[in-house]
């Protein structure tokens, strides 16, 4: 068997950072003029702060560009921000639709060939994914498929099984599966029902969780190590932004596809960016999307830029943060803000509990959190678990809670991203 790659494209991989910031500068100049060129969106924007791409040289020019509210790009006229022709639209895809309707977002072949699936290609490769490996894909997303293909890795695609969990697990089992790539919170429900159905995941061949969609907490992969005998490792991306980064064998952040993405953060009240470490909202330019150009686009999550270092795995690309969750999704308890991942970092540390909770907000102002949170049918004491569980908050995010402990199974499953917060009363 011939020897496996160490990298998908070892010369931008591995690009030494003078060189990469050069190549950013080169991008972003042609980008912008590109946009100003072609669409109404840009043009305007540009004009109305008095901009020209005549004024961008290299990526430190970036914050002469107004920055992009997501609400105004999301709502603005189809034609307005399309650069090409309807004939030269090859794909047509859309975001979630969590936050409002789902946008539709046009691509070029390239923007979908390179853009989309080659890029996330890399990212996958970058978290280990590989020819020999058979991946099996639970999210209803076909380019995922595509994506597996591209890298040689044989495909257990989202239409086995049609759709029914039991039926996935169970084909999973048959055609050896070594990777499944999936949100995190579905992975475990494809754990749980896999014991229901006498599969123990151990005993089959999974030994990677490409985890899309939903961030997760590093005690939770570390109790899923011990539960189950997987790894995970973060993949991030964003279907209006473009497919962004991802997590090596070394962890310790994610990569940066840093030759195709522009990643910064900035603070959220100020709008004033952020250096290295500093969490603040991210702001994302896709260097190589043509169809609908995204240039500084507010994309709500919140995370940090690291303080640059090359990883052992080799890659120069900048590190970025785990995304700690959305701007809607804080939580204020007495001035301490946190999100519900961070909240999740303590729940994970317990291992009589099992992966599924809510954190419920029943008025505007609150003085405690308030959680409910599964337990394992072997636990007996519950009123230890609940002091065990409130301490665990009150060390990790320094404020007190009411826990609630149900058994397994008592919160509702959901076919796309967990509702880790729900909201039971009246908002005005």
């Amino acid at each position: 068997m011939a020897e496996i790659k160490k990298y998908w494209d070892e010369g931008a991989e591995t690009m030494p950072i003078d060189r990469l910031r050069k190549l950013q500068g080169e991008r972003l100049q042609e980008l912008v003029a590109y946009a100003y060129e072609k669409t109404k969106f840009y043009r305007r924007k540009y004009d109305e702060a008095g901009v020209r791409p005549s004024d961008i040289h290299t990526i430190d020019d970036l914050k002469k560009l107004p920055l992009i509210e997501d609400d105004e790009i999301r709502n603005a006229p189809l034609e307005e921000k399309l650069s090409i022709p309807w004939n030269e639209v090859h794909q047509c895809c859309s975001s979630s639709g969590t936050t409002g309707f789902p946008e539709p977002l046009a691509m070029t072949r390239n923007d979908f060939d390179i853009a989309c699936i080659d890029s996330a290609a890399r990212l996958e490769w970058t978290i280990g994914v590989r020819p020999t490996d058979i991946v099996q894909h639970t999210m209803g997303l076909p380019c995922l498929s595509m994506v597996s293909r591209a890298i040689g890795a044989g495909t257990v695609g989202e239409q086995a099984g049609r759709g029914r969990l039991e039926n996935q697990i169970v084909l999973g089992k048959m055609m050896h599966v070594t990777v499944l790539e999936t949100m995190p919170s579905m992975a475990f429900q494809y754990f749980e029902k896999g014991k229901e159905l006498g599969i123990d995941i151990r005993e089959t061949d999974i030994r990677l969780i490409v985890g899309i969609g939903e961030g997760i907490a590093e005690s939770f992969k570390k109790k899923a190590k011990d539960d189950y005998g997987t790894v995970f490792r973060d993949y991030y991306a964003a279907s209006t932004a473009g497919e962004l980064a991802s997590e090596c064998e070394n962890g310790k952040g994610l990569h940066i596809s840093a030759d195709r993405i522009i990643m910064e953060t900035v603070n959220p009240d100020t709008q004033k960016m952020l250096g290295p470490g500093e969490e603040g909202e991210l702001v994302m330019t896709n260097l190589i999307r043509r169809a609908i150009p995204r240039i500084r686009i507010r994309i709500s999550d919140v995370a940090s830029v690291l303080p640059y270092e090359v990883c052992p795995c080799g890659r120069t690309h900048p590190k970025m943060s785990k995304v700690r969750g959305r701007m809607v999704q804080i939580i204020d308890i007495k001035g301490k803000k946190f999100f519900p991942i961070d909240v999740e970092e303590a729940l994970g540390t317990i291992p009589e509990l099992g992966y599924d909770y809510q954190i419920i907000l029943d008025q505007p102002k609150l003085d405690r959190l308030k959680i409910k949170v599964e337990y394992k049918p072997e636990v007996k004491d519950i009123p230890i678990l609940v002091k065990k569980v409130e301490e665990a908050i009150h060390n990790g995010l320094g404020v007190e809670s009411d826990a609630e402990l149900v058994p397994k199974g008592s919160i509702g499953r959901v076919l796309f991203k967990a509702q880790r917060v729900i909201t039971t009363y009246q908002k005005s």
